[in-house]
């Protein structure tokens, strides 16, 4: 066989849906623990027909290994692949054809965040995948921590300072009681923000950061010494990089009422709704090209993102396709 080559970032965003569904499929089959001699031949012969097949291969294992998974199913977790692995076995004959004429191209939504830069294991705060957390600073400061997301609180007698690591934060300032009361600032990897006596909130996105004001006023400062600082006002919200402050526009109440545990869909698209929720969610979750267009509306819970997947197949034309537990797509119905 083929030795696999090695997953890159632009290789993981050019994975078509079709080819990740069938290497999760297999991965269904061989790690059911009831593997036959003809079917690792077949899944040899599927690895090596294309590069994209190996890519993709990679990747499952990727997410596999990210789950801490054992390597041989125990009888728990056989019994929990058995649909996935009969459903696997009718349709063997058919994996070469469409491995080759049922292609449709996409972009892996679900790691748009994975490719940051990891947090430092030493943060003072860290939240898990779907713990939303909230805290309380020295001086009455509230903190909501979003999903996966990390940072380092420090205080002394000049400044107030957050350094957003990874993920998203959201912040209500309170009055200093020092004097003179000291500033209090959030850094992220693109720049300061100073508030100005506020509520907003900031995620530290691939390459940028995004700040919504919702209350009082925040002045962003980037990185780079040549770029000009600005105010964003409440209800107002921007992207910035280290060099530039981008075009501001109307703030997303979505971005706030995360923390109070709730996605909120205001006629989004379903593939954008899909990657929000799938930050919520350990493993892998996606949304098939061909429906992404759908729009959705409503409120759904964030602690149950599983439960949101089933209040999406009441309100559209979609179903939810198990391959593995870990391992769900949303296609048409």
């Amino acid at each position: 066989m083929k030795m696999a080559t090695p997953l890159s970032v632009s290789s993981a965003q050019e994975f078509e849906f079709s080819t990740l569904e069938q290497a999760a499929e297999w991965f269904a089959v061989l790690r059911s623990g009831v593997v036959s001699d003809e079917e690792r031949q077949q899944w040899h012969a599927w690895l090596d027909l294309r590069e994209e097949n190996r890519w993709a291969w990679q990747r499952v294992e990727a997410i596999s290994n990210g789950l801490a998974l054992p390597k041989t199913a125990p009888e728990a977790a056989t019994a929990a692949l058995g649909a996935a692995v009969l459903q696997r076995r009718r349709t063997l004959k058919m994996l070469t054809l469409f491995a080759v004429t049922g292609l449709v191209g996409w972009g892996v939504s679900r790691n748009s965040d994975v490719q940051m830069v990891l947090a430092d294991l030493s943060a003072d705060h860290r939240s898990a995948v779907g713990q939303i957390s909230n805290l309380t600073l020295a001086d009455g400061t509230q903190l909501w921590l979003n999903t996966n997301s990390s940072l380092d609180a420090a205080y002394d007698e000049r400044l107030r300072s957050v350094k957003l690591r990874k993920g998203e934060v959201m912040i209500a300032t309170r009055p200093d009681d020092r004097s003179p009361a000291r500033p209090f600032i959030v850094h992220s990897a693109e720049g300061s923000l100073q508030a100005l006596g506020t509520r907003f909130n900031v995620r530290q996105l691939n390459g940028k950061t995004r700040l919504s004001v919702f209350e009082g006023r925040v002045e962003i400062v980037p990185v780079d010494a040549h770029a000009t600082a600005k105010i964003i006002e409440a209800g107002e919200e921007v992207e910035f990089t280290r060099t530039e402050i981008r075009a501001v526009v109307p703030a997303d109440a979505a971005h706030q009422a995360w923390s109070r545990g709730v996605l909120l869909a205001d006629n989004m698209p379903l593939d954008a709704f899909i990657e929000e929720l799938a930050r919520y969610r350990s493993g892998y979750l996606a949304c098939d090209p061909a429906i992404a267009h759908l729009r959705v509306v409503g409120g759904f819970p964030l602690d149950r993102p599983d439960q949101a997947l089933v209040m999406l197949a009441a309100a559209l034309p979609v179903q939810i396709h198990e391959t593995l537990p870990w391992w769900v797509t949303v296609r048409a119905r």
